[in-house]
């Protein structure tokens, strides 16, 4: 099984088809397989949605997504010309809520940049600093500025000096208790603009340092 992104934003993974050997079939070891992929896409890589979409004659196909605790949402009616006949498409959802895994810190980070992203859009920061604990603290390697001791001196920095570009994730990895993601800004995604280093306790951002490495925003 394979996927790819569907929307980066909003953090949606479209999955393909997963092709078991005929010596290994009937052990529902496509199902397991499905849920690591899950597991994997949810936890590891920070993914919030999982769609598919199925033949709607694929009787198979569609009992496995189900087995696998895939939701079905919805048909695109004859769709598809298959075997001389246009045939239905049978669409799946999975959103990361539907699934009993405690929260990663990749999780928390990719969730950050979302809601830092939607902060630079907006104005409103308060989504963003609903992830800080009350007494957070935010630091800067690289320029003046910083730091910041508190959920309060955070929020008064990025009202009183918002940035003004959105960023991207170019790579991350939990390292014990701390995660480590390599950043660009949107207007030069393919420079390296520093790094993000986070570090939570349960739900909620205690530390976050913003090294700058390159020039940006």
């Amino acid at each position: 099984m394979g996927f790819e992104v569907e929307n980066r934003r909003s953090r949606i993974a479209w999955l393909g088809g997963l092709a078991v050997h005929p010596d290994f079939r009937g052990r529902h070891l496509a199902d397991e397989a499905a849920r690591q992929l899950q597991r994997h896409l949810f936890h590891d890589l920070g993914y919030h949605r999982l769609q598919l979409e199925i033949y709607g004659f694929n009787e198979r196909a569609i009992a496995h997504a189900e087995r696998a605790g895939f939701v079905r949402e919805g048909v695109r009616r004859k769709a598809y010309w298959r075997h001389g006949e246009w045939v239905d498409g049978v669409l799946f959802g999975l959103v990361r809520d539907d699934l009993d895994l405690p929260l990663s810190g990749v999780e928390l980070l990719r969730d950050h940049v979302v809601r830092f992203n939607d902060g630079v859009r907006s104005g409103d920061w308060t989504p963003m600093l609903e992830q800080f604990a009350e007494d957070a603290r935010m630091a800067f390697e690289g320029v003046p500025f910083g730091p910041f001791e508190g959920r309060d001196a955070i929020a008064a920095a990025y009202r009183d000096q918002p940035p003004d570009d959105e960023i991207e994730i170019l790579g991350v990895e939990e390292r014990d208790d701390e995660v480590i993601a390599g950043y660009a800004w949107a207007a030069e995604p393919d420079r390296e603009a520093g790094e993000l280093r986070l570090r939570r306790v349960g739900e909620r951002i205690v530390e976050l340092v913003v090294t700058f490495t390159g020039s940006g925003s």
